[in-house]
This record gives C-alpha cells, sequence and structure tokens, in this order.
C-alpha cells in the first residue's frame, strides 16, 4: 500500500462456519438473467450426494398461449407410448413414465461440476458495517436435460427387435466362439481405467437418487437458513493491537511458561450464554457490564452486539437466551416441544405487552405444568393485566439499534409460521385419524347391524298394551312414547 493512500475505513471481516460444509452455488447458463425464480414452481427435486448431481423438474405452463398443447402430446405418445384408461393405470408402469400427465408438462435440469477446486471461495455479505463471509463448498451448473428422446430411441429399437423376432421363427445357426483369457492389470491401467468416462459414468449410473425437499426463497426454511450466514463466533482482533514485544510472547512463550498449562477463556458468546441462563432477561448495559474483555477490561460495544446474534435473541430490547440452549435434555415433553412453545409465548410479547396463560396452554397443548414453567422464566403476573415480562422494555436499545431489532423481528415471525405451521399439520393428521375410525365404524356397522336401542318386539308390545289395559286408569287412551320421541320433544 501505498504511503501517500490513506486508509478510508476499516470494516472487520467475519467468517461463517454454520453451512460450509453444505454451501452450493446453482448456476443457470442457458436461463435468462431477468428471469428469478419466484413464479416457478418445483415440481421434484434429487441429488446424488456423492457424485454432486442434482436434479430438478420445474413445472411448464401447459394453459400458455405460448404453449403448443398437441405438440407437447405428441412428445409425451413418442416418449411413453399410448396412455392407458385411468382405471386400468399400472403403478409400475406409471413410475417409469417420464409424462405421467400424457402431455409435456414439466422441464427437467441436471447439474454438471464445472468447477472442482473451490477452497478460495466463498460468499460475502455486507450489513451494519460487517463482512461476513461463507466458504463455497461447489459450484454446480444446471442445464435442461432431454433425456426423453434416449428413451424415444429405445422403444423405437425394442419395437424392432421385437418385429424381427416373430419374422425369424427358423432355427439359430451355430457360431464359433472364441475363449480369451484378460491379462494381469497394472496399478497405472487400473488408475487410467477407474479415470476413464466408462467408469464415471457406470459410477454415477449405479448411485440412486435421493428425493429431496424444495424451499421457496420466501420460505421461512429459507430465511432462517439465510440468517445463518451471519458468523455467530466473532472475535475482537485485540491480538493484532498488541505491541511488538507482548505479541513475540503469545506466540513463543518462555519456557516457565510453556510448563504451565494454559487455562482456556471462554469466549464472548459462551459468557453470554451462561449469564443469560442464570439471568433469564437482561438488559443490553447490565449485559455488557458483566462480560469480561482480556486482561479484566471491558468489552467493546460492537463486539457485544456481534457476539449476542448467535448466542441470545432480543425482545422488546431485551435479551434472553435461545430456547435450544435452554431445553437439551428430554422432559415429559419432547425438546423441540418445549423450544416451539417458549418462541411462541416470546412472539406474543413482541407483540402484546400481556399474556393470557389459558391461550398460551391451549395453543401449544402441553402440560400445564410446562406451561407455567416456560411463562415464569421470562414473565411475572399482574393481577390487573396478566402475565407481563420480567423488566420494563428497553425502548432506548431499540432507538439506537432499529436494524438489529428489525433482524429479530424477522427471525421471531419465521419462527411463528413455523409454529402455525406444525399445529396445521398436527391437526391434519388427526382429522386423518378421525376420519379412518369413522370408516372403520361404519364399514363395520355395515357389515354386522345391530338393532336400535328403541325398537320394540311383537313380546313386548303386547305385555304393554295388557298392562295399560289393566291399569287404575280406565277410560283414559294411554300411548307409549318412544325414547328418541322423548329427546326431540325436549
Amino acid at each position: 500500500m501505498e504511503e501517500d493512500d490513506p486508509v478510508v475505513q476499516e470494516i472487520p471481516v467475519y467468517l461463517s462456519q454454520a453451512l460450509a460444509e453444505n454451501f452450493y452455488i446453482f448456476q443457470y447458463p442457458v436461463r435468462p438473467a431477468n428471469r428469478d425464480w419466484k413464479d416457478v414452481q418445483v415440481k421434484n427435486a434429487s441429488v446424488k450426494p456423492k457424485n454432486q448431481i442434482v436434479r430438478m423438474e420445474v413445472c411448464l405452463d401447459t394453459y400458455s398461449d405460448k404453449y403448443c398443447s398437441s405438440k407437447g402430446e405428441q412428445i409425451a405418445l413418442n416418449t411413453d407410448g399410448p396412455q392407458e384408461s385411468r382405471f386400468l393405470k399400472d403403478r409400475e408402469k406409471e413410475k417409469s413414465q417420464y409424462f405421467r400427465n400424457g402431455i409435456m408438462d414439466k422441464i427437467v435440469y441436471e447439474s454438471s461440476v464445472p468447477c472442482l477446486e473451490t477452497e478460495h471461495f466463498a460468499v460475502a455479505l455486507l450489513q451494519d458495517k460487517e463482512l461476513h463471509c461463507t466458504p463455497v463448498k461447489g459450484i454446480i451448473q444446471l442445464r435442461p436435460s432431454c433425456t426423453f428422446y434416449d428413451k424415444q430411441d429405445k422403444r423405437k429399437n425394442d419395437k424392432n427387435k421385437a418385429e424381427n423376432l416373430d419374422e425369424e421363427d427358423k432355427e439359430l445357426e451355430p457360431q464359433q466362439v472364441t475363449v480369451k483369457f484378460a491379462r494381469q492389470e497394472t496399478e497405472v491401467a487400473k488408475k487410467a481405467r477407474e479415470k476413464s468416462y466408462d467408469t464415471i459414468s457406470q459410477r454415477i449410473l449405479e448411485e440412486p437418487w435421493y428425493d429431496g425437499l424444495w424451499n421457496n426463497s420466501e420460505s421461512d426454511y429459507a430465511e432462517l437458513e439465510r440468517l445463518k450466514l451471519f458468523s455467530a463466533n466473532t472475535m475482537d482482533g485485540s491480538s493484532l493491537t498488541l505491541p511488538h514485544s507482548q505479541y513475540i510472547r503469545v506466540l513463543v512463550p518462555s519456557s516457565d511458561e510453556a510448563e504451565i498449562i494454559p487455562t482456556k477463556t471462554p469466549t464472548l458468546q459462551e459468557q453470554i450464554k451462561e449469564i443469560l441462563i442464570s439471568a433469564k432477561l437482561m438488559t443490553f448495559g447490565e449485559l455488557r457490564s458483566r462480560l469480561q474483555g482480556e486482561g479484566g477490561g471491558t468489552v467493546a460495544e460492537s463486539a457485544v452486539l456481534t457476539a449476542l446474534g448467535g448466542a441470545a435473541c432480543c425482545v422488546r430490547g431485551l435479551w434472553t437466551p435461545r430456547s435450544t440452549d435452554l431445553y437439551t435434555r428430554a422432559k415429559p415433553a419432547p425438546p423441540h416441544l418445549m423450544c416451539a412453545a417458549r418462541d411462541h409465548v416470546l412472539y406474543l410479547f413482541t407483540q402484546h405487552p400481556y399474556i393470557d396463560r389459558r391461550k398460551v396452554a391451549a395453543a401449544v397443548r402441553l402440560p400445564p405444568g410446562d406451561v407455567l414453567e416456560i411463562i415464569r422464566s421470562v414473565a411475572k403476573f399482574n393481577p390487573r393485566t396478566g402475565w407481563e415480562l420480567l423488566l420494563p422494555p428497553d425502548t432506548n436499545f431499540e432507538a439506537r439499534y432499529p436494524d438489529i431489532v428489525q433482524r429479530q423481528n424477522v427471525y421471531w415471525e419465521a419462527r411463528q409460521r413455523q409454529f402455525n405451521e406444525m399445529l396445521i399439520g398436527e391437526n391434519i393428521s388427526k382429522r386423518q385419524r378421525k376420519k379412518s375410525q369413522r370408516d372403520s365404524i361404519s364399514s363395520d356397522t355395515m357389515l354386522s347391524p345391530k338393532p336400535r336401542c328403541n325398537s320394540v318386539s311383537e313380546e313386548d308390545s303386547e305385555r304393554k298394551r295388557f298392562k295399560n289395559k289393566s291399569g287404575t286408569g280406565i277410560g283414559k287412551r294411554t300411548r307409549n312414547i318412544s325414547s328418541s320421541s322423548v329427546q326431540d320433544a325436549t
């Protein structure tokens, strides 16, 4: 760097390892850059993890004005043959069909690996004057695959072979057979064979496809995964500001210091987790005053804010530990249900100053003791209004750092949507179970019908007639009322 070139700004750079082992870049070389994937519907996604091959089935709009239906039906007919009746469909044959609806309604994208050495690539995000980098595991290029043409050629060849076999009824003439013995393969030849195109193609074909779940870029799961691009483990870089003598001493300790086993000092995130787990809820000022930096000094405010992003969560300017750090062991209720219930309670406090314990218990569907334990960890009971936070909201923090508060609100919105989806899934499964029980009961009653409870046999009717006639109320007309009519009248 030249001496006349001054430093305008210093930006801290952090490395995030949360997605380092599963972070791939997807490139689409033949797709126009102005077309995004928001309105694209992915029908199916599968992967071969060993060979790093991805396959995606993207739906086509068959009702579009630019789509030729006759051509699409012709392509499907040439690929899969004539469609069978929907009442006589064979499931095994239906699985082997490329276009199951009798029309070309999808485009298949298959990947290739253009770059093998990706250890020098990373994806960076610049936010709040901080640069967060995530290493790239691999780069994949997806192009449209036209394997259905291969299937068309195979169908034609099989049809021609079948016709030739019908025409050749004569016996096959004997042919001379030559036997050859394979030579012993050397190590060089073996390595060359393993790197050949045929061997690699055979290895790719032998690996099975594993179905995957495609999440849209605007889904809740995608938002939570994008938050992992921000580094959780950050350092303040204090070792770079040490004097020369002290820096060399840290790098190469003396003989006396080398014999002493160094004690590991907890990081900022570990200190924050330990303090918040015991305190449950704290303001930013109180938390910073309890943290210890190197040498016993105070910790920089920026370093605390960076460490808080991966160790705690914010509710109305107050900081509390993450639910996954509190509920790690199985109780009468599973840990994931306890975490979901606590996140639901914290989300309610971001929307309302007071909450109702009965409504929370009805929503989370946990035992009352567990619900009370969750609420008491962050709130106190007010007889006039209900349950409120243990501490008043920190409005000063919300005013000073609106970006951090907004990021935390996005996190809570995503967690709440996941909680709602979990409840919807449980309701659907319960309805299906009830429906299956009703179907089984109805089928049993149809096979073996039972007599109605209010039905009266002939002997009972004669006995009741005789009893009415021999009663004290002579000359009065009486009638029998069945139990069903009494219930209707009441």
